[in-house]
């Protein structure tokens, strides 16, 4: 009978390492260059789990990176409004006649008539008594990232803070609608950076054939990404990786999914050559092929 393998088995770290043995003795291959790779594929998995992604493990892929994208462009329109859209209690919040005159202009001066001194006074008089609004020039995109870096988890690494995501007024009222746009596709080109730390965890340990997409490449991943290569130890060859930023980005309970993910993608492995050399599992098991992983096939 077939060898198969159990989906949905959950592994913890300790149970990881004796799938490596295992692995390294189905496989006839050195523990050491067993170690890198899956360490590498690892790195890779979290990848898969670190957000954006359209639904865990599939993190990678083109609707993941689109998907990051609109989450950007969604964000930013939460906290910045264009002059155009500014309602009046807005207007008379950020306190700047200049201002109430451009806004007038955009919406016509028959909406609250000539933009002289007493009109703005009469017009604060009516409308203020809100939350001031910072009001942003056009092409002043540094003042809105640092705005919005204020308003992002994780010094500014991550999604946006409870009260911003929920609130119902913008954070600030930009000058005209094209700096906001340019602001959005400058903050777009960060989609993947929290999942390059992985892709250069990777490298540091020189794992070979890590497919990852051109967008997780990024260079900043470089400084994020953690890569300690002692695979050379002979008695117990080892890699450390990790990410200093990506964790941030990665709900809950996802890293054991990638060790469970990983030890089940070896098990696939190890079954496939143990059928292929029609070695049943309980040969293998008394041959120590299977000590570590005999009960999770």
């Amino acid at each position: 009978m077939a060898i198969g393998v159990t989906k949905g088995t959950r592994t913890d770290a300790s149970a990881l390492m004796g799938h490596l043995h295992d692995f390294s003795k189905v496989l006839g291959r050195e523990l050491g260059e067993v170690v890198r790779e899956q360490a590498g594929l690892f790195c890779m998995d979290m990848a898969k789990r670190t957000r954006p992604f359209t639904s865990p493990g599939k993190g990678l892929t083109g609707d993941s990176k689109r998907k990051g994208m609109e989450n950007v462009k969604s964000s930013i329109m939460r906290i910045f409004k264009p002059l155009e859209a500014a309602s009046k209690y807005e207007v008379a919040a950020i306190d700047r006649y200049d201002v109430f005159k451009w806004w007038t202009a955009i919406h016509g001066e028959q909406t609250i008539g000539p933009t002289k001194p007493h009109r703005w006074q009469s017009f604060k008089m009516k409308y203020a008594g809100g939350r001031a609004i910072p009001f942003i020039d056009s092409g002043d995109i540094s003042t809105m990232q640092t705005m919005h870096t204020k308003l992002r988890k994780f010094s500014g690494k991550g999604g946006l803070v409870e009260y911003a995501r929920e609130s119902k007024n913008a954070f600030g009222i930009v000058r005209n609608n094209k700096t906001i746009k340019d602001y959005i596709t400058k903050k777009q080109k960060d989609v993947g950076s929290l999942k390059s730390g992985y892709y250069y965890a990777a490298r540091k340990i020189r794992a070979k054939d890590i497919d990852a997409p051109a967008w997780i490449q990024k260079s900043e991943g470089e400084q994020y990404g953690i890569g300690i290569d002692n695979i050379v130890q002979e008695m117990m060859p080892e890699a450390t990786v990790g990410n200093t930023v990506g964790l941030r980005s990665t709900p809950p309970g996802l890293v054991k999914d990638a060790i469970s993910y990983r030890a089940y993608a070896m098990r696939v492995k190890m079954a496939a050559e143990l059928n292929k050399r029609k070695i049943p599992l309980w040969e293998a098991c008394a041959k120590g092929m299977t000590s570590n992983t005999f009960k999770r096939f």
